[in-house]
C-alpha cells in the first residue's frame, strides 16, 4: 500500500476530514511537516478541502528557526496556499518558569488553534507518525504511566488530527526524496539529553533486535488500549456525573460511595476532578494517584496529600476531597427580605442556585404530610427539604440570609441554644462553602437551618394561627 492511500485510510478510518473543510496544516519545516501538507495537497481535490499553512518560530535556534520559516513561507507561495506565520518574543523563557519544551509546545498549540479560527480552519492537521506514536508509548511506560498513556496520542482531538499516525518515519523520507520535497532537519532532535532523542537512538534500535517491527506493534497497541480507554472514560463520566459533589474551588466524593466503584475507575474519578478543578492534566502522573491510593488503603482516618499545580486531595468526614488550593472563597450572597407567599430562586454563587418557596399552610396540613424532624444533613448534600413554620411567635421582618457571626438557635425541644458556626461542624459542611450557608431568620433569632433544624420560636401547636410550609432547594 502506498503512503498517500494510508493517509487516505487513515482520514476515512477515523472520520478526520469532510468536504468543504477548511484544514489549517502546522508545517514545522521538517520531512514529516512537509510531506503531511503535500500529501493533504495530492488529495485535496478528491477530499474537497482548502488548505492553510501555518508556521510558529520559537525564537529558540536562531538562524536555523530563520530558515525553518523562509522554508515554510516559499512552500505556501509555491502552491498558492494561504500562510500564517507566528513568533515568539526573544527570550522568552527567562520570563516564564517550567519545562522550556513544554512552554514551547503550549504556545505552539495556542498559536493553532488562534490561527484556525482567524482563517475559519475547523481541523489543524499535525505532523506526527507512527514511529512518534511508539515513542510516546515508551516514554509513558518508562514513566509509570496508566492505561491513557500507553493509548498515545489519539489520531483524532477537537480540531486537532494526525494523519500520518500510522506512516513509519522511513515511508515519510522516503516519499519526501521522490518527490524531491525540500525539508530542514532540527539538530536538537539529535541531542541525547533529550529522553525521546535517547528512546528514538537507543531503545528502540535495541528493541528491533528482539522484534524488527516493532513499532508497528507497539501503535497496534496503542490503538488497541485507546479503545479499551474510550470504554471506561464513557464509564467514568457517568460515575462521576453521579457521585461527584462539586463545589467551588472543590470536589467532594462520598467515601462508602467512591470505594464500591472499582480500582480504576475510582482512578479515573479523581483525575476528572483534578481536570475540572485545573482545566487540565498537566504534572499529574500515575505515581501521584497511586500515593493517594496507599494512603486510602492505610486505614488512617484522615489524610492530606499535596499533588503538582495546587491540587490537594485529602480524607475527612468520610469524605474524599479533591481541592484548588488558592481558588477563591465564595463571599456572602445578599440578604433577600421574604413575604409570605415567597417564590424566589437565586444565585448563591457561580455554581449552586437555590430555590425557596414559602406558602401559608395550617394545622391538618402539617400533620397530614408527617414532616415532624428532618434528616440531619447540609443542605448541599441533601440537595432538597420541607419543613412547618409557626410565625405566631414572629413580630418582625423575615429574611433569607448568609450567616454572621455569632449567629445561634433555640433547636425546638430545647431550652439553650447552639452556636451556628457548631452545627454547620457538624453537618460536615466543607469549610468554604460556610459563608453562603441559607438561614432564614427574623431581626433576632434564627428560625431555620435548613438540614439541620427549626428554631423552638417556631414551634407548631395545635392552636397555631400563622403556620406556613417552606420548601427550600439547592442544585
Amino acid at each position: 500500500m502506498s503512503i498517500i492511500q494510508k493517509v487516505k485510510k487513515t482520514i476515512q478510518k477515523h472520520s478526520m476530514l469532510f468536504p468543504d473543510e477548511r484544514v489549517l496544516v502546522a508545517v514545522s519545516g521538517g520531512p514529516d511537516s512537509v510531506a503531511l501538507f503535500h500529501l493533504l495537497w495530492e488529495l485535496r481535490e478528491e477530499l474537497r478541502i482548502q488548505l492553510v499553512i501555518a508556521h510558529y518560530h520559537h525564537e529558540l535556534r536562531g538562524r536555523d528557526a530563520d530558515m525553518d520559516e523562509q522554508l515554510t513561507r516559499q512552500m505556501a507561495e509555491k502552491f498558492k496556499v494561504e500562510f500564517i506565520a507566528g513568533r515568539a518574543e526573544p527570550e522568552w523563557w527567562k520570563k516564564l518558569k517550567g519545562s522550556i519544551e513544554e512552554l514551547a509546545r503550549n504556545m505552539r498549540y495556542e498559536f493553532l488553534v488562534k490561527s484556525a479560527i482567524e482563517t475559519k480552519a475547523s481541523k489543524i492537521a499535525l505532523g506526527h507518525n507512527a514511529d512518534d506514536q511508539a515513542e510516546s508509548v515508551l516514554i509513558n511506560l518508562l514513566r509509570g504511566s496508566g492505561l491513557l498513556g500507553l493509548a498515545g496520542m489519539p489520531p483524532v482531538r477537537d480540531r486537532f488530527i494526525r494523519p500520518l499516525i500510522e506512516v513509519s518515519r522511513k515511508e515519510i523520507l522516503d516519499y519526501c526524496w521522490d518527490r524531491g520535497l525540500a525539508f530542514r532537519v532540527d539538530r536538537t532532535n539529535r541531542d541525547k539529553r533529550f529522553l525521546r532523542n535517547r528512546i528514538r537512538s537507543e531503545l528502540i534500535p535495541m528493541l528491533k533486535t528482539f522484534n524488527p517491527s516493532i513499532v508497528s506493534a507497539l501503535v497496534k497497541t496503542s490503538e488497541i488500549l485507546r479503545e479499551d480507554e474510550k470504554i471506561l472514560e464513557e464509564h467514568s463520566k457517568k460515575a462521576f456525573s453521579r457521585l461527584a459533589k462539586i463545589q467551588p474551588g472543590q470536589i467532594n466524593f462520598s467515601m462508602k460511595e467512591f470505594m464500591l466503584e472499582p480500582a480504576s475507575i475510582r482512578r479515573r474519578l479523581v483525575r476528572l476532578a483534578i481536570q475540572k478543578l485545573k482545566k487540565d492534566l498537566r504534572r499529574i502522573e500515575a505515581l501521584h494517584i497511586f500515593e493517594m491510593e496507599e494512603l486510602m488503603y492505610s486505614g488512617k482516618a484522615s489524610f492530606a496529600l499535596d499533588m503538582p499545580e495546587r491540587i490537594k486531595i485529602f480524607k475527612s468526614y468520610d469524605q474524599l476531597s479533591i481541592k484548588l488550593a488558592g481558588a477563591n472563597k465564595p463571599s456572602a450572597f445578599e440578604p433577600v427580605k421574604l413575604t409570605i407567599p415567597a417564590d424566589l430562586k437565586i444565585r448563591l454563587n457561580d455554581e449552586f442556585e437555590l430555590t425557596l418557596k414559602i406558602e401559608p399552610s395550617d394545622y391538618a396540613q402539617f400533620l397530614k404530610s408527617g414532616v415532624k424532624k428532618q434528616q440531619r444533613g447540609s443542605i448541599f448534600d441533601l440537595g432538597a427539604e420541607q419543613i412547618f413554620l409557626s410565625l405566631d411567635n414572629i413580630s418582625s421582618q423575615l429574611w433569607l440570609r448568609a450567616p454572621k457571626p455569632g449567629d445561634r438557635i433555640q433547636p425546638l425541644g430545647m431550652k439553650g441554644h447552639k452556636k451556628l458556626k457548631e452545627i454547620l461542624q457538624s453537618l460536615k459542611v466543607p469549610r468554604q462553602l460556610r459563608p453562603i450557608y441559607p438561614l432564614v431568620v427574623d431581626e433576632q433569632d434564627s428560625l431555620w437551618v435548613p438540614g439541620f433544624e427549626i428554631s423552638e420560636k417556631t414551634r407548631i401547636a395545635p392552636d397555631s394561627k400563622k403556620i406556613c410550609r417552606c420548601q427550600i432547594s439547592i442544585q
